[in-house]
């Protein structure tokens, strides 16, 4: 997963579209809580927003991992127009065969690693993620 956030650093959001399968799920928190149920069909809608003046830019902090489940926590900032918002973030990927197939994002890590079968995980994330911030 480091190598699919070092994408990003270089290349943005399509450095991580790159990482993952073809019917892999996205739940950005940056598209108001939408599903899409395909890499292409995310891309679609990044390309969309991108085209409509809106910025995306996530900051990778720390990573935690646990089976086939990875957590990132860092910063989230989206810029539409004159208006920024810049927030806490997490994002909770499922990986097989070293491809994404699953990957949400919301600022609730407890919620998140729930919806991967992961509940009341969330505090030794947090705690490990806390110890391993700034390595990689």
């Amino acid at each position: 997963m480091l190598g699919m956030w070092k994408d990003y650093d270089r290349e943005g959001l399509p450095g991580i579209l790159g990482w993952a399968a073809d019917d892999a799920v996205w739940r950005p928190h940056s598209s108001s809580q939408s599903v899409f149920h395909s890499t292409a069909e995310y891309r679609r809608s990044v390309e969309d927003a991108a085209a409509r003046g809106v910025a995306v830019d996530s900051i990778r902090l720390a990573i935690w991992s646990h089976e086939d489940v990875v957590a990132v926590r860092g910063r989230l900032r989206v810029r539409k127009g004159g208006v920024v918002e810049d927030s806490r973030m997490y994002w909770v990927h499922r990986v097989r065969d070293g491809k994404i197939h699953w990957t949400a994002s919301s600022p609730d890590l407890g919620a998140l690693l729930a919806d991967v079968g992961l509940p009341g995980r969330a505090s030794e994330a947090y705690m490990a993620m806390q110890r391993t911030e700034g390595e990689g």
